[in-house]
């Protein structure tokens, strides 16, 4: 005798392939635990992001930020650059990235792999603070390609970074907490941008 299907539409308030599987997980356990489907989509529709972990903000100027400068790892890093490229974008695909720390033997190597993947996922602009970044960029011959640019910490970066930021644009700011990416956050916000009417 068959079970009675039904659908259950889950509406996660944040952006990101990664959160969807996420929550598919959690909706196992849930139901596996007792709850009904429909309860789980409703505390699904209550979530909100912890601070700086895949916020999606548009700026008074415009600009998308996706605010991911809590952490990173290889994986979280690829996981939000594929939100980058999900995000519907006017403008350019920006990728503001920070050295990923405590990453031992394997450091370069992640870096390059994090390149590679922008380079693969058609990044119109990449924006790099750190020296393992800078080390990957070398290494991969990309030092010296114009939509790419580079400096040491965050502080710099955002002084660049900025004069090459237009109106609708979609940008990324991740990077390892030590790195204070967020610092480029708040130097994207305060930006002045001509807004076309």
């Amino acid at each position: 005798m068959g079970g009675v299907l039904f659908r259950v539409k889950f509406v996660i308030p944040s952006p990101g392939l990664h959160l969807a599987l996420d929550a598919c997980a959690a909706a196992a356990v849930a139901t596996l635990f007792g709850l009904s489907l429909a309860q789980v989509g409703k505390s699904f529709s209550k979530f909100v992001p912890v601070h700086m972990r895949s916020e999606l903000q548009v700026a008074r100027n415009g600009i998308k930020i996706v605010n991911d400068a809590y952490n990173a790892n290889p994986l979280s890093t690829r996981a939000a650059i594929d939100l980058l490229q999900s995000i519907a974008c006017d403008g350019n695909r920006v990728a503001i990235l920070g050295d990923m720390l405590e990453l031992g033997s394997i450091e370069i190597e992640s870096h390059e792999k994090i390149l590679s993947h922008c380079c693969d996922s058609n990044i119109d602009l990449v924006g790099l603070a750190g020296n393992r970044f800078l080390i990957a960029a070398k290494n991969m011959n990309l030092n010296r390609v114009k939509n790419i640019v580079h400096a040491n910490d965050a502080e710099i970066l955002a002084q660049k970074i900025v004069k090459r930021l237009k109106f609708n644009d979609v940008v990324l700011v991740k990077g390892s907490r030590a790195m204070q990416m967020e610092k480029v956050v708040d130097a994207i916000k305060a930006m002045s941008i001509h807004i076309p009417p």
